[in-house]
């Protein structure tokens, strides 16, 4: 079990505790791109140690039972509806007990570290570090959990969306950025101050780019790079502006390039579930649903109408 695991996640020690424990252990894991998703479970009260890593954050989310965290100077009690996140500088020290089970997600720190510098729009002065307690029952921390939950739905089952490789990447992003919204570290108040709205001319490129080229793969800071501001004065500068986020305003568009293209098409020569994917759409009954909220009838209906 410790050869297994350190090949996943790191090195280190293990120690089952008292004289009649016996390790009945499973572990799953998924890899995506810059992350792993992980269920652990050791089924007796064990000891674990790893030394300083430099290279990965973990998250440590208890499914059951509880466990008692050291990293560095902080002690950390973990258990229902609380995480802990660990950062990459410190020795860790745990214990769990013999009904704990986690879901462990490991986030490579320099992809991490780079989603923030996007955040930012500016380079790192300090290492990234968070605070190693991470409320999930409540606020930010539970959107957060239910994300996961929801990666995790989709990875244990066969057949969906998840494995595709464009999927994949977006959620893991997604989730990347979301814990650095959602749980406190020390750019916490950089990522929450005060930023000016970028001005309509900065929006009018974001949007002479999605117009443009509605097909390609935007994100909100890919967008934010070609109109030379950061990704989150775009944001804001897009609420001031059109009082909707970037990621919305493209999908209006690929919604109405669908629609062009529903109208124009032979009912016999295509597919509403061809086109929504060809525009991106790749969940078939949330993509239905939004569509007939925007046109006031379902894809199927446009496609036989015209």
């Amino acid at each position: 079990m410790r050869e297994v695991c350190g090949r996943v996640l790191c090195p280190h020690t293990l120690d089952v505790l008292g004289p009649a424990a016996r390790l009945d252990a499973r572990m799953h894991s998924v890899r995506l791109r810059d992350m792993s998703v992980n269920y652990v479970s050791y089924g007796c009260d064990v000891r674990i140690r790893y030394a300083p890593q430099d290279t990965f954050f973990a998250v440590l989310i208890p499914l059951t039972g509880r466990a008692e965290i050291r990293c560095g100077p902080d002690r950390v009690l973990v258990g229902a509806g609380q995480a802990s996140v660990l950062s990459p500088a410190d020795p860790v020290t745990m214990r769990w007990t013999a009904d704990c089970t986690q879901l462990v997600l490991r986030m490579e720190r320099a992809s991490l570290e780079a989603r923030l510098s996007d955040l930012l729009g500016a380079p790192l002065r300090r290492p990234l570090r968070f605070a190693p307690s991470m409320d999930l029952g409540s606020g930010y921390g539970r959107s957060w959990r239910r994300a996961v939950d929801l990666l995790v739905t989709e990875l244990d089952r066969p057949g969906t969306l998840i494995e595709q490789p464009v999927v994949a990447d977006r959620f893991e992003w997604t989730l990347m950025s979301a814990l650095l919204v959602a749980h406190a570290n020390n750019y916490s108040s950089m990522l929450n101050g005060d930023v000016a709205a970028a001005p309509s001319r900065a929006v009018s490129i974001a949007l002479e780019w999605m117009e443009s080229h509605p097909q390609w793969r935007h994100t909100t800071a890919s967008l934010a790079r070609e109109a030379d501001v950061t990704e989150r004065s775009l944001q804001l500068g897009f609420r001031k502006h059109l009082n909707m986020r970037p990621m919305e305003y493209l999908r209006e568009i690929r919604l109405r390039r669908v629609h062009d293209q529903l109208r124009a098409a032979q009912s016999d020569a295509v597919t509403v579930t061809a086109v929504a994917a060809e525009w991106g759409f790749l969940h078939t009954g949330r993509f239905a649903a939004t569509y007939q909220r925007r046109f006031g009838e379902k894809p199927s209906e446009t496609l036989r109408r015209h």
